[in-house]
């Protein structure tokens, strides 16, 4: 008989041991900082980095934009830095002369890719920056720099090659701002459409 009454309170001892610790760990839980951080599932993280292209214009004149950008992948989200210049030889003929314009900006690239395991998917994106722009005014023999912000929103198709390739086509607009000693040169001379290319390299 003892030994079935020791038996029981044996078990129930156990039983309340447990049952103790289930509870403390609840609300030990339930008292945990809620943050956005430990609320986000991660799925996939990986890293990105390719050469970018830009086929636009530049006061009324054909530009070519040529760089390169790189990254962070959090699920479909990523985040990174790019930087890009102009690469052709520019002249603009108005009723003024300007000379070897130079036009170049880079910062921070921020994008979301939808439906990330097709082959082929969209992509949104932007790439908000810093730069500057500088040419020669041949009319009255000056110089002109100024330092410039922009801001290019982008919409584009991205094509899974392989795990590590992949390629993005697309159009954006570019908005510069803070424009404000390039006379003649003016924010909607350095504003305009463009296709944009991207070869990107990482892991997928």
């Amino acid at each position: 008989m003892k030994k079935i009454f020791f038996g029981f309170l044996l078990f129930f001892s156990i039983t309340n041991s447990f049952a103790a610790d289930k509870f403390f760990a609840e609300k030990q839980e339930n008292d945990e900082l809620k943050t956005i951080i430990n609320t986000i599932e991660i799925k996939r993280i990986s890293g990105f980095g390719g050469p970018l292209m830009t086929y636009t214009n530049l006061g009324g004149d054909f530009a070519f934009m040529m760089g390169g950008g790189g990254g962070i992948i959090i699920n479909n989200m990523f985040i990174g830095g790019y930087g890009e210049g102009l690469s052709n030889s520019i002249d603009i003929k108005r009723e003024n002369i300007l000379r070897d314009i130079d036009f170049g900006h880079g910062g921070l690239w921020i994008g979301y890719e939808i439906a990330h395991k097709a082959v082929i998917h969209p992509v949104i994106s932007a790439r908000i920056g810093w730069g500057g722009v500088s040419g020669e005014n041949l009319t009255n023999n000056s110089f002109f720099s100024d330092n410039v912000f922009v801001v290019s929103p982008t919409i584009s198709v991205e094509i899974n090659i392989t795990r590590f390739f992949k390629m993005n086509v697309g159009a954006e607009y570019r908005q510069t701002l803070d424009v404000n000693h390039t006379t003649p040169l003016n924010q909607s001379d350095l504003s305009g459409l463009g296709v944009y290319m991207n070869f990107i390299f990482g892991w997928f």
